[in-house]
């Protein structure tokens, strides 16, 4: 495209160096307004051309550039006619003087008459080529001849001239506003990516502390939940332990109860001290492996069996022992009068994984675990007063 636009202005410019002359020789021409003159302007154009040397000071350059030889034709043809007659004859002298003028001036008309039509000729004459070249002067006519100095291929030339420098200009300012465009609108979408990255990078914080305030939130709840359920599972361990205290209450009020009625929470062996050994009085809810007796000065069983380390400690807490795998022996000291003389062992047998005997005895969460032991030392209390009872009504009856 640029290839192209140069070849149009350049054919402009050569368009202009051999048009414009032309055209401002039809336009400026003064005899423009007068066609039917031109017969005169040939007629005088050997005067005119003689009427061109001034003076000598134009030199030999004026002479040659001048077509003064052409003009002096009629008056060398008119010296010419005078050489063939006799100077005596005057009147022949005369006439010939004036045939060979007029004769030479013919002969010059002829010459000049192609001058009449050639552009580049002083004598070009707008009529005669109007006349002569009629077709051609149309074409001119309709295309070029306007207002004098209107159009000239040379100011089309240098409109479009200054149109392609504006256009270039335009370029230039367009390519430099994209540069700086490009330029802005990248530098723009780094900020826009750096702020994206920096949003991102925060939001993903933000989600970091969301998921570990929601996890803490879950962890809390898990754990409130587990703890609700284990409250309501141990909620439901105190109300079975509330049935069996009724139970047991009921059979004191019916004259049978007894150290068998003592297993309300776990299976048991109650033991009674009986100076060096402790003798096994009741056995419910067991194995029965538990041996009759136990001797209190075997210092081997001190450690395995928490029923003799109560004793011989003489201890008011219970002590916890597992004897075997998933199997829990809790034994608690029971004083069954002030003097101390007459000492109960109580062992809770129960598995370890027995969450009801675990929470009741052990864990200390739903219920303490001391009013359980409380509660089964007056149990013990009332079935020994009960098998008192039971022994003085029968040495009565006897």
């Amino acid at each position: 495209m640029k290839n192209e636009e140069k070849n149009y202005h350049s054919r402009l410019l050569g368009l202009s160096h051999a048009f414009d002359q032309v055209i401002e020789k039809m336009k400026g021409s003064y005899i423009d307004e007068k066609y039917s003159n031109w017969f005169l302007w040939l007629l005088f154009s050997p005067l005119r051309d003689i009427a061109q040397i001034k003076s000598v000071h134009n030199g030999l350059k004026s002479f040659s550039e001048s077509n003064f030889f052409l003009a002096i034709i009629p008056f060398l043809s008119m010296l010419t006619g005078t050489v063939a007659l006799s100077p005596s004859d005057w009147i022949d002298y005369i006439g010939s003087m004036a045939v060979g003028l007029v004769v030479g001036y013919i002969f010059t008309i002829c010459f000049y008459y192609p001058k009449l039509l050639q552009f580049e000729s002083a004598h070009f004459h707008t009529g005669a080529y109007r006349l002569f070249r009629r077709q051609e002067y149309e074409m001119f006519r309709s295309a070029f001849l306007d207002n004098k100095g209107e159009y000239y291929f040379r100011g089309l030339y240098d409109y479009l001239t200054s149109m392609k420098i504006t256009t270039d200009d335009f370029e230039e300012l367009s390519n430099n506003l994209e540069k700086r465009l490009d330029h802005f609108f990248l530098a723009e979408k780094h900020q826009l990516e750096t702020k994206i990255s920096m949003l991102k990078a925060r939001l993903n914080r933000q989600d970091e502390k969301f998921n570990i305030l929601v996890n803490t939130y879950e962890d809390a709840i898990g754990e409130l939940e587990k703890e609700n359920e284990e409250l309501s599972k141990g909620a439901e361990y105190v109300i079975e332990l509330i049935k069996d205290i009724n139970k047991v209450l009921y059979r004191m009020k019916n004259g049978v109860f007894t150290t068998k009625d003592l297993n309300l929470v776990s299976g048991f062996t109650l033991y009674e001290k009986r100076k060096n050994f402790l003798k096994k009085i009741e056995d419910v809810g067991t194995t029965g492996s538990s041996p009759n007796e136990i001797s209190l000065d075997d210092k081997s069983l001190y450690k395995k069996w928490g029923a003799v380390k109560v004793v011989k400690d003489e201890l008011s807490q219970p002590v916890i022992n597992y004897p075997y795998e998933n199997h829990t022996v809790v034994s608690l000291r029971v004083k069954m009068d002030i003097d101390q003389h007459k000492i109960w062992v109580y062992n809770f047998h129960f598995d370890t994984t027995d969450q009801k005997v675990s929470h009741l005895l052990v864990k200390n969460d739903i219920i303490d675990s001391r009013e359980v032991y409380r509660l089964i030392h007056a149990l013990c209390l009332l079935s020994d007063h009960s098998i008192q009872e039971h022994l003085k009504e029968a040495g009565t009856n006897e």
